[in-house]
């Protein structure tokens, strides 16, 4: 009886450790527009689109709610228009040390789910829109 219970235990907590992170359904992404402090407004093409799509697809685990604001500065925006024409957001705010924490609002306006970006990953996300 015991160890039903600690297993029962044990599982609920495994289950709610889980539940911090949520995989996300990334858009199909038909055009992209880009925009930020020092960039100015500009439409992606079909490659650099297609690029980031791959970007999204790839990075669709490890996002959660925010617990607080955004404590560094934004870098850049992103608005996401899919086929259908539902529009999502991603926004990336950088710290000095080139890592990030991400914004995904899909479809927008909604909630955000955040995600860090270790420095290489900004570098392969900047890359996919780089002119």
């Amino acid at each position: 009886m015991r160890f039903a219970v600690r297993m029962t235990l044990f599982t609920m907590l495994l289950l709610g450790l889980a539940g911090c992170y949520h995989m996300v359904a990334m858009p199909t992404v038909a055009t992209a527009v880009v925009y930020g402090p020092a960039l100015p407004i500009r439409s992606l093409t079909p490659p650099q689109v297609a690029r980031l799509s791959r970007w999204l697809k790839a990075h669709d685990a490890g996002w959660r709610r925010p617990a607080a604001a955004p404590s560094s500065r934004m870098t850049l925006s992103m608005v996401l228009r899919e086929p259908t024409g539902r529009q999502s957001r991603l926004d990336l705010f950088e710290s000095k040390d080139g890592t990030a924490m991400v914004y995904f609002y899909a479809p927008a306006p909604a909630l955000a789910f955040e995600r860090y970006l270790s420095a290489a990953d900004v570098l392969a996300l900047l890359a996919c829109i780089a002119s």
